[in-house]
């Protein structure tokens, strides 16, 4: 199974019956769940279980909009009903006017069209058929293809993109690693030359001198933290070349342990280019958090 965006669009249309058709339009947007919402008329909300349960197995996570456009297409019986009270209500609130302020004319059958509590126009047939649901069921599954198809295509695009973020890290990582006896050899230097600085007149026990020096460098040891972003990005890079379902969470996770992670490291820093180093990976890293957030 390939990455999937939750960023996606698709539309199917097609006969319902014979004297209906319908249009099916669903769009999704990312989300921390699953949250559907269904568009239909009043009319039409007995198949709203039916596309609620399509979508809902096909997807995993998403903002998805999913909206329904039915139309009798046939001559099929129809009611017209009249709120006869609320007709009459108007009539005579009506009059009153007329005859209380300058108010000239009368209320014409057109004038009466634009008030829609007063007409209702029903079909006869009650429900929908058991063939009519099928056809619905029918198009919720086209649509429902046409979005995976297109979540999967973006899917593919961000995961080109995090994986060649990844390898960046991963090489950044190694070359920190390949420093790292370097680095603590400096600090050791670095401490050396501090207290000469400061008490150039005192003489200092050598072995304290060696032992603070020792002290100062585990304490700034990155062994650990090199260790823990390596475990991450392998494992990272491992949900992206054979996930077997919805990663996103995962992914997004993982992100936030690398951030942990190279925030503890800069924070040990005591050299410019490790500094350098782990700002340029920070920064990478807040990119591959940024496409995560879209990944189902």
């Amino acid at each position: 199974m390939s990455l999937k965006s939750m960023t996606g669009f698709g539309r199917a249309r097609g006969p319902v019956g014979a004297e209906a058709a319908a249009e099916l339009v669903v769009r999704s947007v990312n989300h921390r769940f699953l949250y559907l919402a269904i568009k239909a008329r009043d009319t039409e909300t007995e198949l709203e279980p039916v596309l609620r349960r399509v979508f809902s197995r096909r997807l995993s996570r998403g903002k998805v909009e999913v909206s329904l456009r039915l139309k009798r297409t046939g001559k099929g019986q129809r009611e017209v009903a009249i709120d006869e009270g609320l007709l009459e209500a108007v009539l005579a609130r009506f009059a009153i006017l007329a005859a209380k302020y300058p108010v000239a004319g009368s209320l014409e059958a057109r004038d009466l069209l634009t008030i829609p509590q007063i007409f209702s126009v029903e079909n006869g047939s009650e429900g929908f058929t058991q063939q009519e649901v099928a056809a619905v069921e029918a198009l919720a599954e086209e649509t429902a293809a046409a979005l995976v198809a297109m979540r999967e295509a973006e899917g593919k695009a961000v995961a080109a993109d995090l994986a060649e973020r990844i390898v960046l890290l991963s090489g950044k990582v190694g070359l920190l690693s390949a420093r790292r006896d370097e680095i603590t050899r400096a600090i050791h230097a670095t401490l050396r030359e501090r207290i000469q600085t400061l008490f150039p007149q005192v003489p200092l026990d050598s072995g304290r001198l060696e032992q603070e020096a020792a002290l100062a460098a585990d304490r700034s040891d990155i062994a650990e933290e090199l260790q823990r972003l390596e475990g991450h990005l392998e494992q990272f890079a491992g949900l992206l070349a054979s996930s077997t379902g919805p990663v996103g969470k995962r992914l997004d996770f993982l992100s936030q342990e690398i951030l942990r992670e190279l925030n503890t490291l800069g924070s040990k820093a005591r050299d410019l280019h490790l500094i350098r180093e782990v700002l340029e990976m920070k920064s990478e890293t807040e990119k591959i958090r940024e496409q995560v957030q879209n990944v189902e």
